[in-house]
């Protein structure tokens, strides 16, 4: 059974690029990608993925307010910041917010796949 992964992420590039390394990799499958945090507030509890892949920056309401708002419904998801922030303000704030994990962008893809099958089992992404 594959890890459902959905995507939220503004850049177009970025999140089409996410999804192919995902739908191309054994064992990972890409159930959606959002472009805003209002979409993905509205999608992701009637399917639920098994893991979030979360920016930062959106337009209108935040990354940091989405992951807010889906764990007050959904407080079992797995959610990782995907950013190119590095500042401790912002790793604070994600990860009070109920992210499981953080990496950066430039995060090598196999690291990434690596974080999804950690935070999928429990663990926490750094």
């Amino acid at each position: 059974m594959p890890i459902k992964v959905s995507i939220v992420e503004d850049d177009t590039g970025i999140r089409e690029s996410l999804e192919i390394l995902i739908n191309g990799s054994d064992g990972f499958s890409c159930l959606n990608t959002y472009k805003n945090a209002e979409n993905a507030l509205k999608q992701i509890p009637v399917q639920i993925p098994d893991v979030i892949l979360m920016d930062i920056n959106l337009p209108g309401a935040s990354g940091i307010e989405c992951v807010k708002k889906l764990k007050e419904t959904l407080p079992d998801l797995n959610i990782i910041m995907l950013t190119m922030y590095e500042d401790s303000d912002h790793i604070f704030n994600a990860l009070s917010a109920g992210a499981m994990g953080y990496l950066l962008k430039r995060t090598p893809p196999m690291k990434l796949l690596e974080a999804i099958r950690e935070v999928q089992q429990g663990g926490s992404p750094m």
